[in-house]
């Protein structure tokens, strides 16, 4: 009878000891949904919102932002270095975010004189392999000040230095199927020949006209794209990689942002006007 009841006894300590460990788990779970608030994918921010203010920025100096992230999924995430736009470029540490683990992301924001004072937002452009969300954005909010500028200013005038006239394009609203055309603006703001190496697009992108030869100080040439939404419904964004020899600016994020229709507008269906929820 004693062995009986001592039996008994580990079986409750045992199940009690259990009930702690999932108590503690769902603790954990709740102060990372905490601290990472804003989840796009499966990666989560420790910010409150996708919008971030970052306050007074001096123009003509370099700022950096550190921002935590937290991979709340099963695998691996893997994040592309590079320019969101002509102003922000951003750098993960690690590159590599294993599940369950915490990394970092500096944005670097470089106010130089071109931005006019006052208020500005720029949109940071987030690539990975992340399979639920591939493209992530964040919009910083800032206001432009006047600033010293001087040491952390960069002079592009022993190299070369590429500049597009903007960065993302929102074709709107579009009926699946449709094809269009869109150019960006490329120039050599440095001293020292621009060379293209490569660009990379997505599916149903394609090149139509892109710079093949150097483009000299202050030469211009365009970026032509076709955009299929062939395939495609619901919001779309689209990265499209360009890769040159700016020792700065090695690689230039822009983003293809517009959402497709299966049908035009007049001809929804009762299911089409009842769109889910999703996070960012």
């Amino acid at each position: 009878m004693k062995l009986e009841f001592r039996h008994i006894y580990i079986i409750l300590i045992a199940l009690f000891a259990n009930s702690l460990s999932v108590v503690s788990q769902n603790e954990i779970d709740s102060l990372l949904l905490k601290k990472f608030p804003a989840i796009i994918g499966n990666i989560g921010f420790a910010t409150d919102s996708t919008h971030i203010v970052a306050g007074d920025i001096p123009r003509g100096e370099i700022t950096t932002f550190n921002f935590e992230l937290y991979n709340f999924g099963s695998e691996p995430v893997i994040f592309t270095n590079g320019k969101s736009n002509r102003f922000l470029s951003q750098i993960f540490e690690p590159v590599v975010l294993a599940p369950n683990m915490t990394g970092t992301m500096i944005v670097e924001l470089d106010a130089d004189f071109e931005l006019e004072l006052g208020e500005f937002g720029a949109e940071i452009s987030i690539i990975s392999n992340d399979k639920k969300n591939p493209y992530k954005f964040l919009n910083l909010l800032l206001n432009v000040v006047e600033g010293v500028g001087g040491a952390n200013s960069q002079i592009y005038d022993t190299v070369p230095h590429i500049v597009f006239d903007h960065y993302n394009y929102d074709y709107g609203h579009q009926t699946r199927g449709r094809v269009q055309y869109h150019t960006f603006l490329i120039t050599n703001n440095g001293s020292e020949p621009l060379i293209i190496t490569k660009v990379i697009v997505p599916s149903g992108i394609t090149v139509e006209d892109r710079p093949l030869d150097q483009l000299l100080s202050g030469e211009q040439s365009i970026l032509r794209l076709k955009i299929n939404t062939r395939g495609r419904v619901g919001v779309q964004h689209q990265s499209v990689l360009v890769h040159s020899n700016d020792p700065a600016n090695p690689l230039v994020i822009l983003g293809l942002h517009g959402s497709v229709r299966v049908y035009p507008s007049h001809k929804k269906t009762s299911v089409q006007c009842n769109p889910q929820q999703q996070r960012f």
